[in-house]
């Protein structure tokens, strides 16, 4: 950064010696014979007289006023050009969306008994706070998506990518509309205390989240608006959502041809996501009335760094709830992993990491005597957090099912629910920051989201995992058991600052 800085310095000082100097010998070289009539700061170039359009053509600027634009094009195109996002600065990024919200100072609070987990090494604290505020709505989320089910259904999702997709249209709200995205967000949380510096925030959390090395582990996320092409789209919001959330807006012709909208969004997940999500938006989901649709995708798959072996997969029953059960195929292996067996509380905790060790599944697995629902309605993100900082590293007997899991729905009614009311309603909503003009009829028409996860034994082909399992599982009297078959909570982080990518329950894997 600081040598882009010296770089445009030198040229800055070059061309201002140059203007000097060619100002000075103005006119000598580029004087004509017959004179175009040609704009002011020009010089005629041509031979004979033109004119309208042509006039212009044949027209140049004086050399110093061309040595000034090249100057100032330089300058500008060095403060963007290769702008890597990821080790950038506030300074060096130009975010300055319509409105600006500045959140309320907190009130004193008298220290807990329970203390916050500390910041990591080497993570900024906004970024720390960012990835807490995620895990609330995480949570917040969660459970207005759990009591809107029946206990048996799977859930998955990925709060984060909901997050950044909502971020993104905060880059055109104001007022009460973005007060409302700020608040259900928890974007006010963070000590940073006016709402565009969020924006920067969130480019540092995700380059950290989606910028892995390690090729066995794919994390892959979709984020677009799609808005009707007969409005016009304001640049600034555009670049701001390129440069910082790496997505752009694709105009769509939704007044005449929703049905052709809606097959292009879904071809537009389904290659983002290599296939693996089809059809996100449902059959009558757009009409001729839709403005603007915002949708979200994301898919994962690892490899676990302690894998399966395919010999010790065998048929066990999953106990769906007291009255059924059924056949699933289970996974069992014995090795060290963080667990914790935590008895006041009611659940055993199991981290598997995977490959890369940055991303682990967390499974939260309730007492046999104790509902999910128990769990589901307790939890929040500071016992969480405390449950996680519970886990050590233990030998542990595992049997987890294969499952797959996959999720989709509309977000629109359940962050109503949580008090996004105003993005949602044509007559309230204030994004003007995303039209060029002042119309103020743009509202957004609903939200989609989609989530797939896959959990298996792939790759599990080390012969010494063979003969460490077959071994463990008849002698070691000290291991710990964790036995998952009834539904649990699961959850996939980014574990050196707990993100939390997804989260969900498997309370019916009978038919996958």
């Amino acid at each position: 950064m600081n040598e882009m800085k010296n770089i445009r310095s030198v040229l800055l000082v070059t061309f201002l010696w140059l203007k000097w100097l060619l100002d000075s010998q103005e006119g000598r070289s580029f004087q004509t014979e017959t004179p175009c009539r040609c704009w002011q700061s020009f010089l005629s170039g041509c031979q004979t007289p033109r004119s309208g359009f042509s006039n212009v053509l044949c027209c140049s600027m004086r050399p110093a006023h061309w040595l000034l634009a090249a100057a100032s094009l330089l300058l500008v195109s060095g403060s963007f050009a290769g702008q890597d996002i990821c080790s950038a600065k506030p300074r060096d990024l130009p975010l300055e969306p319509r409105c600006v919200y500045r959140s309320p100072d907190p009130e004193d609070e008298a220290p807990t008994a329970t203390e916050p987990e500390k910041i990591p090494e080497s993570t900024n604290p906004r970024v720390w706070e960012l990835s807490q505020a995620n895990g609330r709505f995480a949570l917040s989320l969660y459970k207005r998506l759990a009591d809107s089910k029946p206990s048996d259904a799977n859930i998955f999702m990925s709060p984060i990518s909901v997050s950044t997709a909502f971020a993104m249209t905060k880059l055109g709200a104001c007022n009460e509309t973005l007060k409302q995205i700020m608040n259900v967000f928890e974007f006010d949380t963070i000590k940073e205390k006016t709402s565009d510096q969020v924006h920067f925030f969130f480019a540092k959390l995700n380059c950290r989240l989606f910028r892995k090395k390690d090729e066995s582990t794919e994390l892959i996320s979709a984020n677009r608006l799609f808005g009707e092409k007969s409005l016009v789209f304001n640049e600034t919001y555009q670049n701001i959502s390129e440069v910082v959330y790496g997505a752009k807006l694709l105009p769509l012709n939704f007044k005449e041809k929703p049905e052709l909208a809606r097959v292009t969004i879904n071809n537009w997940i389904s290659n983002k996501t290599e296939n693996r999500i089809q059809d996100t938006l449902p059959e009558g989901a757009l009409d001729s009335n839709t403005v603007l649709v915002l949708v979200n995708t994301i898919y994962f798959k690892g490899q676990w760094k302690s894998k399966f072996d395919k010999d010790n997969v065998f048929k066990s029953d999953f106990h769906v709830n007291e009255n059924r059960s059924c056949s699933v195929s289970m996974m069992y292996q014995e090795a060290k992993f963080r667990y914790a067996h935590l008895p006041d509380e009611k659940v055993q905790l199991l981290e598997m990491p995977y490959r890369g060790d940055d991303i682990t599944m967390v499974i939260i697995l309730p007492a046999r005597d104790t509902p999910l629902s128990q769990v589901e309605a307790s939890l929040d993100l500071r016992k969480l957090s405390g449950w996680l900082e519970a886990m050590k590293e233990t030998t542990v007997s595992v049997q987890v099912p294969r499952f797959r899991v996959e999720d989709s729905f509309s977000l629109k009614e359940k962050l109503q629910e949580m008090g996004l009311r105003d993005l949602f309603d044509p007559h309230s909503a204030s994004l003007p920051g995303m039209l060029e003009d002042d119309n103020n009829e743009l509202h957004i028409s609903d939200a989609f989201h989609k989530a797939f996860l896959e959990v298996n034994e792939e790759g599990s082909e080390a012969a010494a995992a063979t003969a460490v399992v077959a071994v463990g599982r008849s002698i070691n009297l000290d291991r710990e058991v964790f036995l998952a078959d009834r539904p649990f909570l699961l959850l996939i982080r980014e574990a050196s600052i707990n993100t939390l990518l997804f989260t969900g329950r498997l309370a019916e894997p009978c038919s996958h």
